[in-house]
């Protein structure tokens, strides 16, 4: 097989194409766009196994053996490619402009598209079938445009939080369902209508509740905070709670700001009225979200108050999230005497 510069731009548009579909798919997560890329090679390893010859365990050998391979058969040129081992790692060195999907990773970036190395992701699969253990890729491009990929000992094998199983949906393991904004303001309205002074409080400690288990599980798979944060905030994205961005994260104080475009909470308050008598902020699910993120992360209390909200004419809606004072609940000192 001879790669042609019509067949490069194919293979290319492909990568694009998939990229794009999975950006646009509710709980596709790059966990998924790497086990595409690492199936792909896995069918080539399953067709061409007896003509592979894994004699070493050294990881730069074993993927010195499938560039050859790839190379036979017109697809790269195995000498672009520098492989060296470093302890159980594999370091990776190529230029851009002699890589297959060069266009690929060029163009992505520009499109607001995930970016993942396919030649990586085929290294990964070749590892997981010689050595047995699963390892993690990291990938850097500098200004010579030289790319620079590491492969590692994964410490665990990371898993999709979000899975289907059958027709039932599962978020960190645990049965999850898909429900119309109608169903959520019904019961916003519902609270409100019966207990309106409880309101506020429901709904924080509705949403912390909610998100200890998505944390736990979560914190689990991904051991880096800051890592596992991102990937929850990414989650209530993908569950069409709001458009979340991580502002700032100060680990060792336990304070963060977050803000939030288009909440779905916002969205109810306009199209059903304001939860609340007077105008004030009105994303307390949110808060209870957030705060229970924090607390998993950090390991110690952590509250949330939303300092301003798009519901009262704001552009978004921002959270802070600080330690629980020690003292919060103790008794002041009667008529200013200890």
């Amino acid at each position: 097989m001879k790669v042609n510069e019509f067949t490069r731009r194919l293979i290319n548009y492909m990568q694009m194409s998939m990229c794009k579909t999975m950006k646009q798919l509710p709980f596709s997560g790059s966990h998924w766009l790497e086990q595409f890329m690492m199936s792909t090679a896995q069918y080539v390893l399953d067709e061409r196994l007896d003509e592979l010859h894994f004699d070493s365990k050294k990881p730069s050998e074993a993927c010195r053996t499938f560039l050859n391979l790839m190379d036979e058969e017109g697809f790269l040129q195995a000498r672009d490619y520098r492989l060296e081992d470093s302890g159980e790692s594999l370091l990776v060195q190529v230029e851009r402009d002699n890589c297959v999907y060069r266009d690929y990773c060029m163009r992505a970036p520009k499109e607001g598209l995930p970016l993942y190395c396919a030649r990586l992701s085929s290294f990964q699969a070749v590892l997981r079938h010689v050595l047995d253990k699963d390892f993690s890729a990291l990938m850097e491009t500098d200004e010579r445009g030289i790319c620079r990929g590491m492969l590692f000992p994964a410490t665990r094998p990371k898993e999709e939080i979000v899975t289907r199983e059958g027709h039932i949906l599962k978020v960190a393991g645990r049965r999850a369902i898909l429900l119309p904004q109608e169903t959520y303001a019904s019961l916003f309205m519902s609270i409100k209508e019966h207990a309106p002074h409880a309101l506020k409080h429901v709904l924080y400690d509705a949403g912390f509740r909610s998100a200890l288990n998505l944390a736990r599980k979560t914190r689990i798979l991904y051991s880096d905070p800051e890592e596992c944060l991102q990937l929850l905030l990414e989650v209530i994205k993908n569950d069409g709670l709001g458009n979340v961005e991580l502002v700032s994260f100060n680990q060792s104080e336990g304070r963060a700001r977050i803000i939030c475009y288009d909440s779905f909470q916002v969205s109810v308050a306009n199209e059903y009225g304001s939860l609340y008598r007077s105008p004030q902020v009105t994303c307390d699910l949110l808060r209870g979200i957030f705060a229970a993120y924090f607390s998993v992360l950090l390991d110690q209390e952590i509250i949330c108050e939303e300092m301003s909200c798009q519901s009262v004419k704001g552009n978004y809606c921002e959270f802070l999230t600080m330690p629980l004072p020690n003292n919060l609940w103790k008794e002041e000192p009667r008529g200013g005497k200890d």
